[in-house]
């Protein structure tokens, strides 16, 4: 079976008038323009990179197209690609195009601002950090924040290479002590003051605040020195021993709480032994700071004489 140019006839000069008055239609249309602000995405990002700097994250665009259209965009129907395929580590630029916009059929891109974008690129780095607690508050009176501590201890990091490098720790939201007279366990949530650093994995730890009282000292003096293990006197024999710790203990001890003893059996040899400090059980959360003298000579006991 054989075509010609004579074939269908008829429909054909139909559909080239109806061709021609729609070119006519469309060309004596009137058009407007608008400017929308739309958002720049950035499609197949490489994995192992990082963006830094101050990235664009809208552009200004000029569209055209009829009044009926025009009323009817809004900035979801707009949006301008960027494709970093076979982008690489260090600065790249990108020179946006009529084709880099997404539009409706029948809109036409005139103007794009800024049509050029500088995209830094930095390659991702993972490091492990301390995590350090942050207080809020003061005890009440008479206690201090011994110690703080948190669990876990540290914490992994990642973001941009040269931002993770100068991280030195993570920190927490505050802990309030206020008021506190014992110890204060809280689970908060960890923070870094870079906005292009990330956490990985669980972002809350548990902090405890070792509350305590604050630490006073008491001098015991004139006590007396026991000689172990041989026959011996001590001169001289009596010591003062000053005590740390929390005041309602060291309010409650007396000299009976406190031993100083030499043994004899460590005797040097210029006859002289180290003074040591027994604490009573009951004398909780005390240490001993200082003994005067710290060493005492000892002097052999002579046998009792026999009466004749």
């Amino acid at each position: 079976m054989r075509f010609t140019v004579l074939d269908n006839l008829p429909l054909k000069l139909v559909s080239l008038v109806l061709a021609v008055l729609l070119w006519f239609v469309i060309a004596g249309e009137k058009t407007s323009e608008m400017g929308l602000s739309v958002p720049v995405e950035l499609q197949n990002f490489p994995k192992d990179l990082e963006l830094t700097g101050d990235p664009v994250d809208t552009v200004e665009v000029r569209l055209r197209a009829s009044p009926g259209i025009i009323q009817r965009l809004s900035p979801g129907d707009v949006s301008a690609h960027i494709d970093l395929v076979d982008a690489r580590e260090g600065e790249r630029i990108v020179h946006l195009t009529p084709d880099s916009v997404r539009v409706p059929f029948g809109v036409t891109v005139v103007k794009i601002s800024p049509s050029i974008i500088t995209l830094n690129l930095e390659r991702t780095l993972q490091k492990t950090v301390p995590v350090r607690p942050r207080l809020l508050g003061r005890p009440a009176p008479g206690y201090e924040v011994g110690e703080m501590t948190t669990e876990p201890a540290e914490v992994r990091i990642s973001g941009p290479k040269s931002r993770v490098q100068e991280v030195e720790s993570a920190y927490t939201e505050p802990v309030s002590v206020e008021g506190a007279e014992a110890n204060v366990v809280d689970h908060v949530n960890i923070g870094l003051e870079d906005p292009l650093l990330r956490i990985q994995g669980n972002p809350r730890v548990r902090v405890t605040a070792r509350v305590r009282e604050i630490e006073h000292t008491r001098t015991f003096p004139d006590l007396p020195v026991e000689v172990r293990r041989g026959s011996f006197a001590a001169r001289p024999s009596r010591v003062s021993v000053v005590l740390a710790g929390p005041a309602s203990v060291l309010d409650q001890a007396d000299g009976a709480a406190i031993r100083a003893y030499v043994d004899a059996g460590q005797v040097d040899e210029t006859g002289t032994a180290h003074v040591a400090v027994e604490l009573a059980p009951g004398l909780t959360g005390v240490e001993i700071r200082e003994t005067q003298p710290a060493e005492v000579a000892l002097r052999p006991l002579r046998p009792a004489r026999k009466k004749s």
